[in-house]
């Protein structure tokens, strides 16, 4: 890992400060989203606690069963916005597959 400031890890946009310290961290990009442009690994960004919301939701599409008893109303709001968010990238990338 290039211990890259937060400004220089994704870019939309380059200031003189960006392109001297990709420079001198011999950085390169690794991929490009859109208008962002990733200088480290997209997995990188992604956390622990993102890791386990997403193994809930796989065991949770395994087993059929809600993380807490009761129904979708008895969830923590953080759940149910978190499995929201999986269904459209899930929708997202199927889509893309075509």
């Amino acid at each position: 890992m290039l211990a890259l400031s937060e400004r220089a890890r994704a870019v939309t946009g380059y200031t003189e400060e960006i392109k001297e310290e990709l420079k001198a961290k011999g950085a390169h990009k690794v991929i490009s989203l859109a208008d962002l442009r990733l200088y480290e690994c997209p997995l990188s960004y992604i956390t622990e606690d993102t890791w386990e919301i997403i193994r809930m939701i796989r065991l949770m599409e395994h087993t059929g069963r809600l993380p807490l008893d009761g129904g979708w109303a008895d969830q923590p709001y953080w759940f149910v916005e978190a499995y929201g968010i999986y269904l459209e990238e899930s929708a997202r990338w199927h889509s893309t597959e075509k």
